[in-house]
C-alpha cells in the first residue's frame, strides 16, 4: 500500500503542474467543477490544494500509518486507475496541441 500512496502523491503533483500549465496557456479546461472554481478563485490556490493533498498522503507514509483495510485498498486502487487515465488524457491533449 505504501507504494500506492507514493504513486498517487507523485501522480497528483505532476498532474497539478501539467494541468496548471494547460490552464494557464488556455489549451485545456478543468472539467472537475470544484477544481475549476478553485482555479478561478486563484491559480495559486489550485496548486496549493493539489500539493496539500499529496502531502496529506505523505504524512501517512512518514508516520508509518498507511491504512491497510480492504475498503481503503479498494479506494486507493480505484483512484489510481481513474487518475492514471485522467493523467494520460491530460498528457495526450498537450501532446496533440503541440
Amino acid at each position: 500500500m505504501v507504494w500506492l500512496f507514493h504513486y498517487l502523491s507523485l501522480l497528483n503533483i505532476v498532474d497539478a503542474l501539467i494541468t496548471y500549465y494547460g490552464l494557464e496557456m488556455a489549451i485545456i479546461t478543468e472539467l472537475n467543477p470544484l477544481m475549476a472554481r478553485i482555479y478561478e478563485i486563484h491559480p495559486s490556490l489550485f496548486i496549493l490544494l493539489k500539493l496539500s493533498l499529496s502531502m496529506f498522503l505523505y504524512v501517512f507514509i512518514l508516520f508509518k500509518m498507511v491504512p491497510t483495510s480492504r475498503l481503503i485498498k479498494g479506494f486507493a486502487y480505484t483512484a489510481s486507475v481513474f487518475y492514471t487515465i485522467v493523467f494520460g488524457l491530460h498528457c495526450w491533449w498537450l501532446v496533440l496541441l503541440y
